[in-house]
């Protein structure tokens, strides 16, 4: 997981630290003094004491910070308590192994985490059968002193804990008969199990209490130190893959995955069983139509991310899924609600629906885009957008996001991305904000070929997959199948998901490899992953594959594709360029608009493909005449149209002359020869719109349409 995290904090906060920045460190200098961070001496493998002497995986990883920041890492050591009453003190600047509480955010900056590690349940051999924390009633239950999850524990007041301040001892406790269960992460579990050879010592399995999370790792920064906190995450982001995989084989030797086979528990067996004698498997609701993670094909096909994640779970935990479809997004809450579908596979989470809803964690982070007006300039952060109008798809988070976080802004609520690009179009909404694989499906699928991807922004769209509220045992079966599918799986299924799509729509070719290619750079952040195997020149060329395919992207939403000149949407895009500058200069500009000649009779006599190639001609002859400055395009059908900037009347004759005589001219291989006949328009002041501009030309071209093969401008028609 770390890496990914990595990745794209490098990715969207490019890591550059400068001496500067290091002398500009709020509330402290630190080119004066060392930079004081509190280390555990007690916790294997990650920061541990042998003869005196500090190693581990957090050691080392400090070290390695050290030389990407520049700073001077003064490294104090102690145990758990010692460290938080030092970091609370101001005694330290920076603590590590801080997991993530709404209680510490008030003195603590957090890092991303740079380790995660499930929380599991040791027992000793023939000692008694976990299935749950039921189990642990009437048991004496062994946690390292000040962890993070003793309040939840404390719940449980039949459950006897007992705190111990050396992490070392508590499964040689364990071991000796002296408590009944440990209760701390599998890293240090299996770890001891190793060192101090306790053979009777045995994995019994997570625990099941909700609010205990897999134990994040994180530094904390004292809350003022702003800039250093931003130098330890740019440190922390270019610490490469190479160099974390390096520290984690040396240190760990092992990924917690490892534990998960086999981990259902009897009572969860016996669900699974239920749902396949009942209704042939467990039922997912779908119908939300949300590209490219959860949706319905045209056949009617439950397709997407999720629905790969989820077929990958029924093979490797042996939990069966059947699909039952839904008419909507409602209609797929509402199936869960009244028990008739059991899980949602892909949802944000969200207050108002956690009311109704539980919760896996998120498997699936989406960062979220602002689109706009081609026409507009890069977007650094929403907050610029003040008085503007801003679209989105509310999934059940943005509205309370962003409301919050940008209280000056106005935001309006859309029931598709498609809709919120229309809204832009219209000029109803300055910007829409979204993911970059749902834009760019609609700006390809729909033609938005105005519309382009003009910022990034901090929030992201967590993905997870819900259950009917106070349904534990069945989360929990989810949870586990979630966490049992390893990273290179999940890899697979993106890659091969992708390619699928390639091969499915040739029309969207580009659209997908930009996809791919977005996919690929922004990794989809999966929350639960430990480790990926990317290296940084991977970066570089991520960043030239999207570059290329959004230009490939961009000529294929603005080109007709049997002609090769623009398209009619490009076409009126230019037309309102032209009229602006009118409107600001005074720049005249004229249009010419051409018709083939009986072009019916040719399709008619010599067939389709025919027609085809002589409109492909006709396209060619008029682009190879039109000057620089020009703009040629299909208007639609066997209709052209030139667009002359700065041009008159007579400028705008000569062309379409020279045009009329070399279509007129040139060997078509028919039977008959290819004539066209063309109408001319000029923008003055007495044109009020584009449209009266078009209509006009259009006039004048079929003034010329009654004498074929011939020229009409206003008041004049040149006759042949």
């Amino acid at each position: 997981m770390l890496n990914v995290i990595l990745f794209l904090s490098l990715l969207f906060f490019p890591a550059v630290t400068s001496a500067s920045q290091q002398s500009d460190i709020s509330g402290g200098n630190f080119n004066d003094r060392p930079v004081k961070i509190a280390l555990l001496n007690n916790f294997p493998p990650f920061a541990f004491t042998v003869k005196q002497k500090l190693m581990g995986f957090t050691f080392d990883y400090i070290n390695l910070l050290e030389d990407k920041t520049g700073l001077d890492l003064e490294i104090v050591e102690g145990t758990w308590e010692e460290n938080l009453d030092r970091f609370k003190n101001g005694e330290v600047d920076m603590i590590t192994a801080i997991s993530y509480t709404e209680e510490r955010t008030s003195f603590t900056r957090y890092t991303e985490p740079y380790y995660i590690i499930p929380t599991v349940v040791y027992t000793r051999q023939d000692s008694f059968t976990y299935q749950g924390v039921q189990d642990l009633k009437g048991k004496t239950v062994g946690i390292e002193s000040g962890v993070f999850y003793k309040k939840y524990l404390d719940k449980y007041p039949d459950v006897d804990i007992k705190e111990v301040e050396e992490t070392d001892e508590l499964l040689k406790q364990l071991s000796f008969d002296q408590i009944d269960a440990v209760i701390t992460n599998i890293n240090i579990g299996n770890y001891m199990i190793k060192k101090h050879m306790l053979e009777n010592v045995n994995l019994a399995g997570r625990i099941d209490i909700p609010e205990i999370k897999d134990e994040d790792l994180r530094i904390g920064v004292r809350r003022e130190l702003t800039k250093l906190h931003s130098i330890i995450q740019a440190g922390m982001n270019q610490v490469s893959p190479r160099e974390y995989k390096t520290l984690q084989d040396r240190w760990v030797g092992f990924t917690p995955s490892d534990m998960l086979q086999g981990s259902l528990l009897p009572r969860e067996q016996k669900l699974i069983k239920k749902y396949n004698q009942k209704y042939g498997g467990v039922r997912l609701s779908c119908g939300s139509n949300w590209f490219p993670v959860d949706f319905l094909d045209a056949n009617n096909a439950h397709k997407g991310i999720a629905v790969d994640i989820f077929s990958s779970i029924d093979q490797k935990q042996e939990i069966s899924f059947v699909f039952r479809k839904t008419e909507n997004f409602k209609d797929n809450l509402a199936a869960v609600e009244k028990g008739k579908a059991d899980v949602i596979p892909a949802l944000v989470p969200t207050p108002e629906l956690k009311q109704k809803f539980s919760f896996t964690k998120p498997y699936l982070s989406l960062p979220l885009v602002v689109a706009t007006s081609r026409k507009e300039i890069f977007i650094k952060d929403l907050s610029s957008l003040k008085n503007k109008q801003i679209g989105y798809v509310d999934r059940g988070m943005l509205s309370s996001v962003l409301s919050k976080k940008y209280p000056n802004l106005s935001f309006t609520a859309t029931d598709s991305v498609r809709k919120g690009l229309q809204r832009i179009q219209k000029e109803k909404d300055y910007a829409f904000i979204g993911t970059v694989p749902t834009i760019t499906y609609a700006i390809q699928k729909h033609d938005f070929y105005d519309i382009k991807i003009s910022g990034t922004l901090q929030e992201k769209l967590p993905i997870a997959a819900a259950v009917k509220k106070g349904d534990t045992t069945l989360l929990n079966v989810v949870q586990k199948g979630l966490s049992s599918i390893p990273l290179s799986k999940r890899e697979s299924i993106l890659n091969n998901w992708i390619s699928i799509r390639l091969e499915e729509n040739v029309d969207y070719t580009v659209v997908w490899l930009v996809t791919g290619g977005a996919l690929f750079i922004i990794s989809i952040v999966i929350l639960w992953t430990r480790k990926v195997y990317l290296f940084n020149s991977q970066l570089s060329e991520a960043y030239q594959l999207l570059e290329q395919k959004n230009q490939e992207l961009e000529n294929l939403s603005i080109t007709d594709k049997l002609t090769g000149l623009f398209n009619r949407s490009k076409i009126e895009a230019e037309l309102k360029k032209e009229q602006m500058r009118f409107d600001r200069l005074g720049t005249t500009f004229s249009i010419i608009i051409f018709d083939i000649d009986w072009f019916k009779s040719i399709n008619d006599t010599y067939g389709h493909t025919t027609g085809d190639k002589a409109l492909q001609d006709v396209a060619d002859l008029i682009k190879n005449r039109v000057r620089k400055t020009d703009i040629a395009g299909r208007w639609g059908g066997e209709e052209f149209i030139v667009i002359c900037p700065g041009t008159g009347t007579k400028g705008a004759e000569t062309v379409a002359e020279d045009i009329r005589k070399n279509i007129q001219d040139h060997s078509f291989g028919l039977e008959t020869g290819v004539t066209i006949s063309a109408g001319i328009s000029t923008y003055t002041d007495q044109l009020r719109n584009i449209e009266e501009l078009v209509n006009s030309a259009d006039m004048n071209m079929y003034r010329a349409k009654e004498h074929k093969n011939c020229v009409c401008s206003p008041g004049n028609a040149q006759e042949v």
